[in-house]
C-alpha cells in the first residue's frame, strides 16, 4: 500500500457508520444520566436517516418509552 492510499479520506459507507455509532453512543450515555428523552432523541436521529435500528436498540427504545411513561406505553403495547 502506498502512502497516499494510506492516507486517503475514508469513504462514505465508513463515515455513515461512523455517524450512526456516535449517535447510538450519544443515545446511551443520554440514557445513563436518565434523560430518556435525549435518549430516544438520538434513536430517532438515526431512524430519521432510514436506518434500521440494531436489535438491540429496538430494546433499549421500548424500555426508554417505558421509562418516560409506562402507563400509555403498556397500553399501546
Amino acid at each position: 500500500m502506498s502512502s497516499y492510499e494510506s492516507h486517503r479520506a475514508p469513504t462514505f459507507e465508513a463515515q455513515h457508520a461512523a455517524i450512526v455509532a456516535r449517535t447510538l453512543r450519544w443515545a446511551d450515555e443520554a440514557a445513563a444520566r436518565d434523560d430518556y428523552v435525549e435518549a430516544l432523541r438520538w434513536v430517532e436521529t438515526i431512524r430519521g436517516l432510514g436506518e434500521e435500528l440494531p436489535g438491540e436498540y429496538e430494546a433499549k427504545r421500548e424500555s426508554w418509552l417505558g421509562a418516560i411513561d409506562p402507563e400509555q406505553h403498556s397500553q399501546s403495547g
